[in-house]
């Protein structure tokens, strides 16, 4: 294949999919992750796309990625495989007696049913739908912050949220993001949750990030907390490469699965 026909492959590839990763372009393409990291360079110089940690985005999806939401429903359907994965090796964390939290999101959701037969487990959650999944069946002795509900993601926020939380210490906060970005930080495009997931990090002696691969190199509209909160991050084997090595070199614990 030649290199502008390759180049040319790589921007239908982004315009289709509307974001992509070295690791899925070097797949596709049959060339190395380095000839790729190139590719993209020149390809962002000649703004054919936005070049992002680990792969590339499409031009006319940049914006609407920082403000639009999805919803838990659409969420759900994405890389189901890779967050059932995720859910499992975050479930091998929780030790019986242990007080966690869990905030709202799909793998959380998941994590949360594959706690059920945990021995005096405490679970916090500002997350309705988990309490409604798990509440009536798990022995799981479970807190449920009061606040504003939010249609979308079926979290509860403001400040009725923050104030639960700010009595409550727990071992370990497994939190769910849509961006991980290693100069924006973590994000996510509600400011309340933005605040509220804010409060839990502070509560929490344990940071553990539940993400896909396809949050890495992405930014959202409202900032939760630079990456350097993070003790834990788990994600799939899709993360790209020079995205993992990166954040062990910041003496991030990561867990691929």
């Amino acid at each position: 294949m030649f290199a502008e026909e390759r180049l040319l492959r790589i921007v239908a590839m982004v315009n289709k999919l509307g974001k992509a990763t070295v690791a899925e372009l070097s797949e596709s393409l049959a060339v190395s992750s380095v000839t790729i990291r190139r590719d993209l360079e020149r390809l962002d110089q000649e703004a054919l796309l936005i070049r992002t940690h680990g792969g590339a985005m499409a031009l006319q999806n940049n914006k609407l990625e920082i403000t639009q939401e999805k919803s838990f429903s659409e969420k759900e359907e994405a890389f189901a495989v890779e967050k059932e994965r995720i859910a499992e090796a975050a479930s091998k964390l929780v030790n019986d007696g242990d007080a966690v939290l869990l905030t709202p999101g799909t793998t959380n959701m998941r994590l949360a049913r594959m706690l059920i037969g945990k021995k005096e487990l405490t679970l916090v959650t500002n997350a309705a739908n988990i309490v409604t999944h798990i509440g009536s069946e798990s022995g799981i002795d479970i807190i449920l912050t009061g606040g504003k509900l939010r249609n979308k993601s079926y979290a509860m926020v403001g400040p009725l949220a923050d104030q639960a939380l700010s009595g409550i210490r727990v071992d370990k906060l497994f939190l769910g993001i849509d961006g991980f970005d290693f100069n924006e930080g973590l994000t996510t495009p509600n400011l309340a949750e933005a605040n509220t997931n804010r409060q839990m990090i502070s509560i929490a002696k344990k940071v553990i990030v539940v993400a896909d691969h396809s949050k890495f190199g992405k930014v959202t509209f409202s900032q939760i907390a630079p990456i350097n909160v993070v003790h834990t991050v788990i994600s799939d084997h899709l993360l790209p490469l020079d995205v993992a090595d990166k954040i062990r070199g910041l003496g991030i614990e990561l867990i691929l699965c």
